[in-house]
């Protein structure tokens, strides 16, 4: 007799969420590109940067480093921005 849950199936491999990266950084914007969506926020003068932990300024933000972005009230422009990598 075969087993009830078919535990001879292979699992399919874990799907590995990409997370967002910097496509590209100016002085006052940064695009930032994930698996579905490619997007562009405002930097300000009031905008928090953070690289590795420390921080930065927007000329510290590479592309490619991985980032996570809060939006403040304004919805196009991030309020805080940290980057990880390069």
């Amino acid at each position: 007799m075969s087993p009830a849950f078919g535990a001879s199936k292979k699992k399919p491999p874990p799907t590995k969420n990409q997370p967002p990266t910097i496509a590209t950084v100016t002085a006052n914007s940064i695009t930032i590109k994930d698996e579905k969506t490619t997007r562009t926020l405002g930097i300000t003068q009031f905008t928090e940067i953070n690289v590795n932990g420390r921080r930065a300024a927007a000329a510290d933000l590479k592309p490619g480093m991985t980032v996570s972005v809060a939006l403040g009230t304004d919805p196009t422009r991030a309020s805080r921005i940290n980057a990880t990598g390069k």
